[in-house]
C-alpha cells in the first residue's frame, strides 16, 4: 500500500512539473520562466490593447482655381509665347509644387477627349527624327573640335586594352537591351517638339501641353503625381510609353509606391507596365521595395502593399510595425489592418516568435495583431515608463531640475506619450525658480507645460504667467508694452505681479509727461526773454544809424566845411 502511495505521489509531481513551461538556455541549463516573462507572454485584456488604425482611401482633390489659372498661363506661353516667354515657361515647368497635381489631372482629362492621336504620333515621330539628327550633328562637331589626345598611343596597345575591356564587360540582360532600344534617341521630347514649332496646329499645341504636364508631374515627384503618370499611360498608351518610362527612371524610388499600386490598376497595360518598371528599378519584391532611404516614400510603400492586400508583404510590413519612427510604425499598422484576414498565418508566426507560444485558436486576425502591437509598444516603451517613474519621483521630492530632465528624455522618445499631462506641473514649478534670474528659460518651460496640457485646470494661469514674463521681458529690453500685462490680468485676475508691473509702467508714463511739461515752460520762458532782447536790439540799431548820418531834425546845425574843402558849384 505504501508502495502504491509513493507511486501515486510521484505521478502527481511529474504531472505538475509537466504543466509548467520550461526554458532551455544555450548552455543546456533548464529554468522556469520568470514572472515578468510570463506576464509579458500572457494575452492582455482586449480593452487595454491598441486599436488598429484604418488605412485612408485615395481621395482625388479638386483642382484649385488659382492653380488652374497658373497652369494655363505656363502652357500658353510654351505654345504661343515669344522666345523669352518660352524660356520662362520652361523654368516654371521644372519648378512646380505638388499643388499642381489636381490641376494637371483636370487638363489631361480635357486633352484625353480632344487629342488627335494619329496626327500627334506623326508630329512626335518627325520631331524625334529631327532631334536625333541635331544631336548627332552636335556630337560630331564636338568630336571634331576636340584635340587628338590619343595620337601618341600605340595602336596595338589600344586594341589590346579594348579587347580586355570587352572581355570583362558583363553581358546585357534582356531588360537592359529593351531599355536601350526604348532610349535610342537621347534628349528631351518636349525640346524636340518645341524645336519644330507649328503654332497654327491644334494637335501640336496639345502635344506640347501633354509633354509639359508630364514633366510637371515628374518635378512634383509625389506618389499622387506618379499615379497620374500611370493614368496618362492608360489614356495615351504607346504615344507616351517610352517618355513615361524615362520620367519614372528619373524618379526612381519615389515612383515605387504608385507602381506597386499600379500592378492592380484597372487597365491591363498599366499592370504590365508597372510590373516591368518595378523590375527595372530592382524593387519587384517586398524585401527589395522597402530598401529605400526616404521615410515618406517608405511609408507610402507600406501603405501601397496594404491597398493591394499583398499577403507576400505581410512579414516585411510587420518588421516596421515596431519602428522607432512613428511615421513608419503607423503606416505599417495601417497596412496590416488593410490586408486583414488573408495575413492571419503570418500574424500567428509573428506572435509565436514574440512570445514563444502559439496564439490561442479562438483569436481572430485582428486580436492577434492588437496583441502583437501591444507587446511591441510595451517593449519599446519600457525605458520610457522607467524614465517617467523617475521623473515623477523627483517631482514628488520637489527636485524640479531632475524631474524635467527625465521628462525631456521621455518626450524625446515618445512625443505623444499618454501620461504627458502629468509632467506639466513640474515644468511650471521649475519655471518659477528661474523667473527672476533666467526669464527666457522660464518662458520656454512654461510654454512646454502649456503644450503638454493645453486644456488643463491650470492652463489659464500658465498662459497668464507666460504673458506676464513676455511683458517683463519687453520692459527689460527698453520696448515696454502694456498689452501682455493686460492679457495676464485678464487670464488670471489674481496675478498681483502683473498688476504691479502694469501700474509701474503707467506711473513711468505719467512722470515723463510731467517732466516734459516743466521743460516746455522753461523753454517758453527762455523764448520770451530772447524775444524781448531781440526787440530791444532792433530799437537800438536805427539810433546808431542816425548818429552816423547827422543830427536829428531840429537839432544842432552841421559844422562848417574845412577851408581846403571844395565848395559845390565853384571850381
Amino acid at each position: 500500500m505504501n508502495h502504491v502511495s509513493r507511486l501515486a505521489s510521484s505521478f502527481v509531481l511529474v504531472s505538475t512539473l509537466a504543466l509548467v513551461p520550461l526554458h532551455v538556455h544555450a548552455a543546456g541549463e533548464i529554468t522556469q520562466p520568470s514572472a515578468s516573462a510570463s506576464a509579458a507572454a500572457a494575452p492582455a485584456a482586449p480593452g487595454s490593447l491598441p486599436e488598429l488604425p484604418k488605412l485612408q482611401p485615395i481621395v482625388l482633390q479638386e483642382p484649385d482655381a488659382a492653380a488652374l489659372q497658373e497652369l494655363d498661363r505656363v502652357l500658353e506661353r510654351l505654345t504661343t509665347g515669344d522666345a523669352r516667354g518660352k524660356e520662362t515657361a520652361r523654368a516654371a515647368v521644372a519648378e512646380v509644387t505638388p499643388a499642381v497635381v489636381p490641376a494637371v489631372r483636370a487638363r489631361v482629362q480635357e486633352l484625353r477627349a480632344g487629342l488627335d492621336r494619329k496626327e500627334a504620333q506623326g508630329l512626335l515621330d518627325d520631331a524625334r527624327k529631327a532631334g536625333r539628327k541635331s544631336l548627332r550633328e552636335k556630337e560630331k562637331a564636338e568630336k571634331a573640335g576636340k584635340e587628338k589626345d590619343k595620337a601618341g598611343k600605340d595602336e596595338k596597345a589600344a586594341k589590346d586594352d579594348k579587347a580586355s575591356k570587352d572581355a570583362k564587360a558583363p553581358k546585357k540582360s534582356k531588360a537592359d537591351k529593351e531599355k536601350d532600344k526604348d532610349a535610342e534617341d537621347e534628349g528631351d521630347w518636349l525640346e524636340f517638339v518645341l524645336a519644330n514649332p507649328k503654332p497654327k496646329s491644334d494637335t501640336w499645341r496639345d502635344l506640347v501641353r501633354l509633354l509639359a504636364m508630364e514633366r510637371m508631374l515628374t518635378a512634383a515627384g509625389t506618389t499622387p503625381a506618379v499615379r497620374e503618370l500611370l493614368q496618362m499611360y492608360s489614356y495615351f498608351g504607346e504615344l507616351l510609353r517610352v517618355d513615361l518610362q524615362r520620367q519614372i527612371g528619373k524618379l526612381r524610388d519615389r515612383a515605387v509606391p504608385a507602381l506597386i499600386e499600379g500592378r492592380q490598376h484597372d487597365a491591363k497595360i498599366v499592370q504590365r507596365f508597372a510590373s516591368k518598371q518595378l523590375d527595372l528599378l530592382g524593387r519587384a519584391i517586398p524585401g527589395e521595395a522597402v530598401g529605400v532611404t526616404d521615410p515618406q516614400v517608405l511609408a507610402d510603400i507600406l501603405r501601397a502593399y496594404g491597398r493591394t492586400r499583398d499577403v507576400d508583404a505581410v512579414r516585411v510590413i510587420l518588421s516596421f510595425s515596431n519602428s522607432d519612427r512613428i511615421q513608419l510604425r503607423e503606416a505599417a499598422r495601417e497596412a496590416i489592418a488593410a490586408i486583414g484576414e488573408p495575413g492571419i498565418w503570418q500574424l500567428r508566426d509573428a506572435y509565436l516568435n514574440q512570445t514563444g507560444n502559439k496564439a490561442p485558436r479562438e483569436f481572430t486576425w485582428d486580436r492577434i495583431a492588437r496583441e502583437l502591437f501591444g507587446m511591441y509598444d510595451r517593449a519599446r516603451l519600457a525605458e520610457v515608463y522607467k524614465l517617467m517613474d523617475e521623473g515623477a519621483a523627483h517631482a514628488a521630492a520637489s527636485r524640479w531640475v531632475e524631474a524635467t530632465s527625465a521628462f525631456d528624455k521621455v518626450l524625446a522618445r515618445s512625443p505623444v506619450f499618454e501620461r504627458r499631462k502629468e509632467m506639466a506641473p513640474a515644468y511650471v514649478a521649475h519655471a518659477k525658480t528661474l523667473e527672476e534670474k533666467e526669464p527666457a528659460a522660464a518662458l520656454e518651460l512654461l510654454r512646454k507645460a502649456l503644450r503638454l496640457d493645453p486644456k488643463g485646470e491650470g492652463a489659464r494661469k500658465v498662459e497668464a504667467e507666460i504673458a506676464y514674463l513676455e511683458g517683463v521681458t519687453l520692459i527689460a529690453r527698453g520696448t515696454p508694452d502694456k498689452f501682455p500685462l493686460t492679457k495676464a490680468i485678464e487670464l488670471d485676475p489674481s496675478n498681483d505681479r502683473a498688476k504691479r508691473a502694469l501700474a509701474s509702467l503707467e506711473q513711468e508714463r505719467i512722470e515723463p509727461q510731467k517732466s516734459s511739461l516743466h521743460r516746455y515752460v522753461a523753454a517758453g520762458g527762455v523764448g520770451i526773454v530772447a524775444l524781448i532782447a531781440m526787440i530791444f536790439l532792433a530799437r537800438r540799431k536805427p539810433d546808431a544809424g542816425r548818429d552816423a548820418e547827422g543830427p536829428r531834425a531840429g537839432g544842432d546845425p552841421p559844422a562848417p566845411p574845412a577851408p581846403d574843402a571844395p565848395v559845390a558849384g565853384v571850381e
